[in-house]
């Protein structure tokens, strides 16, 4: 036996990693088998089914299904800001002002950022102007015409 086989002996089998390589490439190798195992088990959870037939425009339609379910904190908020915007924004009623508001906050052309300051969610329809304010409870805080430098500089 030569020496180098007798000190290889002495430290016993040489450990065996995933994939042939070294213990780096096996720490990544269970890294990514890790990653997949989560992405996995986070689809049901996610509710993400990966079916071809979706199209966008359906998952559009889920959007403004779940936007439709905004409102102002109280009716009258609604009323004192469709006081103040109704006419600017076309509305006749309160009742349209409120679905105009979600209807851009469902909008898929809808510019969207949160605004560092409060956490609100701002929506700016670039097309016709209008801008939605969204508080981080879920309300609707205002909605009126500007520009897209107003909506920027937020």
């Amino acid at each position: 036996m030569n020496p180098q086989s007798h000190s290889a002996a002495l430290r016993g089998p040489r450990p065996r990693f995933l994939f042939g390589g070294t213990a780096g490439t096996n720490r990544i190798a269970r890294a990514l088998l890790a990653l997949g195992l989560a992405a996995l088990l986070c689809l049901p959870a996610c509710s993400f089914t990966p079916n071809k037939a979706e199209s966008a425009s359906s998952r559009n339609e889920t959007a403004a299904e779940a936007a439709s379910h905004l409102a102002f904190r109280t009716d009258e908020k609604l009323q004192q800001h469709f006081e103040k915007h109704g006419r600017e924004t076309g509305c006749a009623t309160a009742e349209e002002y409120l679905a105009a508001a979600n209807a851009v906050i469902a909008d898929p052309a809808s510019l969207h950022k949160l605004q560092a300051e409060d956490g609100d969610d701002l929506y700016f329809l670039e097309r016709t102007g209008e801008f939605v304010v969204v508080s981080p409870a879920g309300y609707i805080r205002t909605y009126y015409l500007t520009d897209r430098n107003y909506f920027d500089r937020q």
